[in-house]
């Protein structure tokens, strides 16, 4: 489901596109499909994306602590 104002992003993992375009399956795919379990920018998106449903993270937020984690990943993904 694609939320208002979310940029949706292709993330490709393990040869696969995944669609990206909402917190919340933003936050899907760092749990269940991401190379880097650790360190700032990953802890940093977890807790954005987490924080829109909580309200104390917006979605731009969200959405630029991921793609800051999948910088620091490596992670490709390009605009759709």
């Amino acid at each position: 489901m694609s939320t208002p104002g979310w940029l949706v992003l292709v993330v490709e993992r393990n040869r696969v596109l995944h669609t990206v375009a909402s917190a919340e399956e933003a936050l899907d795919m760092i749990f269940t499909n991401w190379p880097v379990t650790n360190g700032r920018a990953f802890f940093s998106a977890m807790q954005a994306c987490a924080g829109t449903v909580a309200g104390t993270a917006t979605q731009g937020e969200a959405q630029s602590a991921f793609l800051a984690a999948g910088l620091d990943a490596s992670v490709v993904f390009r605009l759709a």
